[in-house]
């Protein structure tokens, strides 16, 4: 199973680099260091959740889609590891990202509304609602639509 902390950093990097922003600039935005925006980039940091909410705002994300963003990601690498079909349909009713090693096609299936950033209340709870697949779809469709 990935490493959730190494998965938020490297989500956070990808986010990062396709707005065009340098961690020094991430680091501005958020209120962070550009020393603790690599830290947390590489997995060597486990985020607060303010930190995160900080994160996620200078990445102009709701706190919720960029958690999505991390399940989608796991999801993925989950899948990955039982040798599922190239990464397609993660089996928990999520769209497969666009950005992901498999690619393109996306699978519609029930979507629910995304959490309520407080309702995403410490990283064990989250990691909780990545087993469950709770989150909701609309939130990857924000996040693409804002790119």
């Amino acid at each position: 199973m990935a490493d959730l902390q190494e998965t938020l950093g490297k989500v956070i990097r990808r986010e990062r680099q396709q707005r065009r922003l340098t961690m020094r600039e991430l680091g501005e935005r958020a209120g962070l260091s550009e020393i603790y925006v690599g830290e947390i980039e590489r997995g060597q940091k486990y985020p607060s959740a303010r930190v995160l909410e900080s994160v996620a705002a200078a990445l102009e994300l709701e706190v919720a889609e960029l958690l999505e963003l991390v399940a989608a990601e796991l999801r993925g690498a989950a899948e990955a590891a039982r040798g599922g079909n190239s990464g397609l349909g993660f089996g928990f009713g999520m769209p497969t990202p666009a950005h992901s090693a498999a690619g393109a096609q996306e699978k519609r299936a029930d979507a629910s509304e995304p959490l309520a950033a407080h309702q995403v209340l410490t990283m064990a709870g989250f990691s909780s609602l990545l087993l469950a697949g709770q989150l909701g779809e609309a939130a990857i469709r924000r996040s693409r639509s804002r790119r």
